[in-house]
């Protein structure tokens, strides 16, 4: 049985870093290698994320908060020195908010078949509403 929590970490995540990565490459003209050391991972990661092998179980670009959220997390990583507290805070709350809004049933569906998630709420509750509210408002969706 997979918890809600496992899908996040090793989709959710991975997709929001290479949404993250594509930003700092186009819009800033990183390197894979400044990219790497930025978001903390490996060159060989954003390799894969630039590759499309890694961080595409799942689209998050179609969600607009998510979508904001991952220009907001690139814009404070093109700093020379950015505020890594709020990009953790915020990479974080992005997370919530994917888990909240169940961005990720479909793909729960797909890898766990048997698991029903119809009626399921694993994933709700987390999210204060003052938090929900600052993640739309970073993205620009208050």
């Amino acid at each position: 049985m997979l918890n809600p929590y496992e899908i996040v970490s090793k989709s959710a995540l991975p997709a929001l870093r290479a949404m993250i990565s594509r930003r700092l490459r186009e819009r800033y003209g990183f390197t894979q290698q400044v990219i790497a050391k930025k978001l903390g991972v490996t060159q060989a990661s954003i390799s894969n994320y630039t590759r499309r092998i890694r961080g595409v179980m799942v689209n998050l670009e179609e969600d607009p908060v998510v979508k904001g959220a991952a220009d907001r997390i690139a814009e404070l990583l093109s700093k020379e020195s950015p505020d890594r507290r709020e990009v953790v805070r915020t990479m974080t709350e992005v997370l919530d908010y994917i888990r909240f809004t169940h961005l990720m049933c479909s793909l729960h569906s797909t890898l766990e078949p048997d698991f029903d998630i119809n009626g399921c709420d694993a994933c709700d509750g987390a999210l204060t509403g003052r938090e929900f509210e600052r993640i739309k408002a970073i993205a620009g969706q208050h």
